[in-house]
């Protein structure tokens, strides 16, 4: 069925009051964890936009990005955006039962053409699904309101095959991790993140390595090109409280100091504070986004 017929059949039914109106959940920015009373017939596009924005979805002729799986939504403030339902994952939990990630991006656009300067990328949102015993799907938790995935050139960085790498991440806890750059005035810089799928609460996300270089200016073979790289491993502790610690290598490149780093080769480890929220190196501050506050 195509986009057109399917939202005005939509729009047509709702103005009739056959369709009765669901307030816009995902926009919620409320820090209260998210319910769970919510409750889906199937995971079809169709059904999950319906449930989550039936208010704010609107036609939209794409000339770009033109997907069978979208729609166009509402802002709120006179804009419309480009939402695109990527291929729901799957995965099994700690005690084997099937998980079920719907995941959308939200793409700014204007004149059906997606933005695609460079600081702009779309907004991903992720819904954690259970299958329950009379076929249904209930809502299990999602991503926080203000979890931030990282992109450019109006791209995101968290790709469909990130989910493979779904494990254990922590003592009750399953996740994955991605990577996402960013390059500005010569320099390019590049963060990983752990992306935890909490079954109760919110899915966080949190930054825990950072490499950067100035590749942005400088060719690798020029005398003053600088880097310094990063490699990773998640320590599966069982005495760890909540999430695993991860090891970090630092490694450096180039012939310039670029940045101040620990000493090429040296090992560190980051380890979850629960108070703080986010991975602490050993003086206990935050492993956080250089622009962060």
């Amino acid at each position: 069925m195509k986009i057109k017929p399917l939202i005005q059949t939509l729009l047509i039914l709702s103005s009739l009051g056959i369709l009765t109106t669901q307030p816009s959940f995902a926009a919620t920015v409320s820090v209260e964890a998210p319910t769970s009373a919510v409750i889906l017939n199937d995971l079809n596009f169709k059904t999950f936009f319906m449930k989550f924005y039936q208010k704010d979805i609107r036609y939209l002729k794409m000339k770009s990005l033109d997907e069978a799986q979208a729609v166009g939504l509402d802002d709120g403030h006179g804009n419309q955006r480009y939402a695109v339902y990527m291929p729901v994952q799957r995965y099994q939990n700690l005690q084997g039962e099937q998980r079920f990630i719907v995941w959308i991006q939200i793409f700014d656009q204007e004149d059906g053409e997606i933005n695609r300067g460079h600081p702009s990328r779309p907004v991903v949102e992720m819904y954690l699904f259970k299958k329950l015993e009379n076929g249904t799907y209930q809502l299990l938790s999602q991503s926080y309101p203000e979890m931030d995935i990282s992109g450019s050139w109006g791209e995101s960085h968290l790709e469909a095959q990130d989910f493979s790498k779904i494990k254990r991440v922590g003592k009750n806890q399953m996740g994955f991790t991605y990577g996402g750059g960013y390059t500005s005035t010569g320099e390019a810089s590049e963060w990983e993140y752990l992306i935890v799928l909490n079954e109760n609460g919110w899915i966080q996300q949190y930054p825990f390595g950072f490499a950067s270089s100035n590749a942005g200016a400088h060719e690798e073979q020029d005398p003053e090109f600088g880097a310094y790289d990063i490699s990773y491993k998640l320590i599966a502790d069982p005495q760890a409280s909540n999430l695993y610690p991860i090891e970090v290598l630092y490694r450096k490149r180039g012939n310039v100091d670029w940045r101040k780093l620990p000493k090429n080769g040296s090992k560190e480890v980051l380890n979850f504070n629960i108070k703080k929220n986010c991975y602490v190196h050993s003086d206990q501050s935050c492993d956080r986004m250089v622009d962060d506050d």
